[in-house]
């Protein structure tokens, strides 16, 4: 962030050298530059199929309350999910995307003085959340486009306190297995809290391989352990 306006120069260091996100460009600009009609953006995460029946047929019943604040504590969604997943309510944080409680967890757990560690290759915002806290982030050498897990246990230090893993990785796309995930987590420190990152879980073929919380020998590493 580079600017004359007074205003600036109030942000904390961290946020003034903050350079801003650049997603991914809508489908409407792609079709305009590249003279293409049917493109599907995996990038965005985005369903190419559409929204579902049931989702349309939610929205439209909601409609009528579209003038009222929603629910804030999410009070319906987070019992749906706890009782699907197996989970106490209190263990479930919404967010307007896995943006949101990303930097949830870096406010939360991380300050100036402490360290963050994520994977060359890995999703853009690590950083930007690490940066914006004003956190040092120790990024470790990527391994065939992917997560070097011994790397970045070795990596660990006393002053980290979170572990960024995107698995599927984005954006390479990298899979990372759940004995590796497993044993990884196992080792680190108790003070260390590892963000297991599954935004892309749906692109693989067998989900239950990849999404964590359906496994329970993934229990016993909830305590440590964040899953987005």
């Amino acid at each position: 962030m580079n600017n004359t306006n007074p205003i600036y120069s109030l942000a904390v260091a961290g946020v003034q050298q903050l350079i801003p996100y650049k997603a991914g460009k809508p489908i409407e600009e792609l079709e305009r530059e590249l003279g293409l009609t049917q493109i599907i953006k995996l990038a965005s995460n985005e369903n190419p199929f559409g929204a579902g029946k049931k989702a349309l047929a939610a929205i439209e019943a909601a409609l009528p309350e579209l003038g009222l604040y929603p629910d804030g504590s999410g009070y319906h969604l987070k019992n749906a999910l706890a009782n699907k997943y197996g989970l106490d309510v209190e263990q479930i944080t919404l967010g307007n995307g896995s943006n949101e409680i990303l930097e949830l967890i870096a406010r939360a757990f991380v300050t100036p003085e402490l360290e963050v560690i994520f994977s060359q290759h890995a999703f853009a915002v690590y950083p930007i959340v690490t940066q914006a806290v004003g956190a040092t982030g120790v990024v470790v050498p990527a391994l065939n486009y992917g997560h070097d897990l011994n790397a970045m246990l070795n990596a660990v230090t006393v002053k980290t306190r979170v572990v960024f893993v995107a698995n599927p990785n984005n954006p390479t796309g990298t899979l990372l297995s759940q004995a590796s995930l497993e044993a990884f987590i196992g080792a680190l420190p108790d003070t260390v809290v590892c963000v297991l990152d599954e935004a892309y879980f749906e692109f693989v073929s067998q989900v239950e391989t990849v999404n964590s919380i359906l496994g329970s020998s993934f229990q016993y590493s909830l305590s440590t352990t964040t899953i987005v």
